[in-house]
């Protein structure tokens, strides 16, 4: 176990209102006297995913005995198959469909907080629920009398998250996402021991995280139940940034007739046996990782690192159809949504186009070509993007034009160019496209779309208000005292939508004949129309646009 035992039935032992039983075991918390903050800290949902279980659906956890030893949840349980990073505070482990709870000291088990389940990003290839330190949200929680319980997970990522081929049997595709399905089921089943209330659930994420919400949003489980009440999205993809059939990974070069090439494993029945059993000839030395370490050597040889992205697969798979048309059809989930972008977002996605990565040219038709390699890039297969396309995003995006990327231009032409399309194809004109559709949508629940402008003190001018940045105001890591009050008022907003389901008076909904979004900006938080960018993402989520990025 990576908690420690006392080892003593918890009937046995003198109850602290830190204990709590759930359906897995029982589990003693710890309290954090300075802060004020209570936390379980790795608390296992599913059944470890290895062996025979490697690249399969998550198990739920079978029932605890009624007897059993009461463990100190004090440590982070381990973070999935990454390369180690210091950050993620924990051990990296195939064995890690874990997550932590946090609340406020004092909570009664009978309080029925609101719950707030957070989706860490990391491009579904590295991040762990370990990575954020929530204090500082749970703390403004109790402050505005609004207390809230903060959940956050792991799900496997990379080779163990998503694994696509024609081979992989429909319930087993993108096991990343059925992760975070299975520890919401967790959730409502133990929740309350903690003093939450299952019909009070609000899941959030950002990038890959916030991906992940919009997918929960968009394919629900089969059988009807809804697992949470409403949905948060910072920076979503809309959901992913492609959408692949899972089968076109199979093609020559592609990424599993890569891996198998690579191990040693042949195409066909037994493919996936191999698969599963290629660190098992390494076990007297478990630091050869080896499907990780390939894993790893994969990722360095594709743009940004996007090895996997989630698939399609057939009908009972968790995404039978392409996002774009699940979109067009209306069929999701009419839930409360909070969503929006940053500013800059592209910035921290083009770095492949930096003057230290391509020289800076004169020549339009070199920078050209340069731009079209990335734009083909983003995609499992770039020939699927028609030359038209190609050159319709060079004109929308041209040569030396401040407007790319402005107020914070680089001065580098080609990789303002690049940041300033991937701002609008990946994070901008996705969410434009799902809430123009939500909006006309008959009992969708209330859309609240926002803009994030404020830059953070002390970043990179380069950058600009660059992806992931608005976290560091949430969570409380920007202490500059000239934005004390914004993050105050950023915080109570996310706030007051998990509690209330709406972040606040002041804060217009997103309707079909208005329009409006709300601008984040320190002294000027104001709603405006959305209306910016509107051609560039207008042509980009067109279908046939949509159809050829394979969204």
């Amino acid at each position: 176990m990576l908690a420690s035992l006392v080892f003593f039935a918890l009937a046995a032992c003198a109850a602290s209102p830190l204990d709590v039983r759930l359906t897995s075991g029982a589990f003693r918390g710890t309290l954090n006297v300075s802060t004020r903050i209570e936390s379980w800290l790795g608390l296992r949902y599913a059944t470890p995913p290895t062996g025979v279980l490697r690249f399969r659906a998550p198990v739920a956890l079978p029932q605890a005995p009624r007897r059993v030893p009461l463990v100190v949840a004090d440590k982070f349980g381990n973070a999935c198959q990454q390369d180690a990073d210091p950050g993620l505070n924990a051990p990296v482990s195939e064995d890690c469909l874990f997550l932590n709870v946090y609340r406020p000291a004092g909570v009664n088990a009978s309080a029925k907080l609101p719950v707030l389940f957070w989706i860490h990003g990391g491009a579904f290839r590295h991040g762990a629920g370990s990575e954020i330190d929530p204090t500082a949200m749970v703390q403004r929680s109790s402050e505005i009398g609004k207390p809230i319980i903060y959940v956050s997970i792991n799900y496997r990522l990379n080779t163990f998250g998503f694994l696509a081929s024609s081979l992989v049997p429909d319930e087993d595709l993108n096991v990343g996402l059925l992760d975070s399905r299975m520890a919401l089921e967790f959730l409502h089943q133990n929740i309350a021991a903690f003093g939450g209330d299952p019909s009070k659930i609000t899941i959030w994420g950002q990038s890959a995280g916030a991906g992940t919400v919009q997918a929960h949003v968009m394919f629900p489980p089969p059988d009807g139940r809804q697992l949470f009440r409403a949905a948060m999205a910072d920076s979503s993809v809309g959901p992913f940034k492609s959408a692949p059939f899972a089968r076109q990974y199979d093609e020559p070069g592609k990424p599993f007739a890569q891996l198998l090439n690579l191990t040693g494993c042949t195409f066909g029945s037994k493919a996936l046996a191999c698969l599963r059993a290629v660190d098992e000839f390494f076990r007297a030395n478990p630091a050869l990782k080896v499907l990780e370490n390939i894993t790893q050597s994969m990722i360095k040889t594709v743009l940004n690192g996007q090895l996997w992205e989630a698939a399609v697969g057939g009908p009972n798979s968790f995404m039978p159809e392409r996002p774009s048309a699940r979109v067009a059809s209306g069929r999701f989930l009419r839930v409360p949504y909070l969503a929006g972008t940053n500013n800059n977002e592209g910035t921290s996605f083009a770095d492949t186009l930096l003057p230290t990565a391509i020289p800076p040219t004169t020549s339009l038709q070199i920078e050209n070509a340069n731009f079209e390699a990335y734009i083909r890039g983003l995609v499992l297969d770039g020939r699927t993007i028609s030359g038209s396309t190609v050159r319709t995003i060079q004109s929308m995006y041209p040569k030396d034009d401040p407007e790319n990327g402005a107020p914070f231009n680089s001065n580098s032409s080609l990789f303002d160019r690049g940041a300033a399309f991937y701002t609008d194809e990946m994070f901008l004109g996705p969410r434009r496209l799902f809430f123009d559709k939500a909006a006309t949508v008959e009992d969708m629940g209330p859309l609240f779309a926002y803009l994030f402008m404020e830059f953070e003190p002390g970043a990179d001018p380069m950058r600009g208000v660059t992806h992931a940045s608005e976290l560091d105001f949430l969570f409380g890591k920007v202490t500059d005292p000239s934005e004390t009050e914004f993050v105050r008022t950023f915080q109570t907003m996310w706030i007051n939508f998990v509690h209330d389901m709406n972040p606040g008076a002041n804060w217009p909904r997103f309707e079909a004949g208005t329009q409006l979004v709300m601008q984040l900006k320190n002294g000027n938080i104001t709603a405006i129309p959305d209306i910016f960018h509107t051609a560039e993402t207008k042509f980009l989520e067109s279908k046939r646009v949509l159809d050829e990025f394979e969204k």
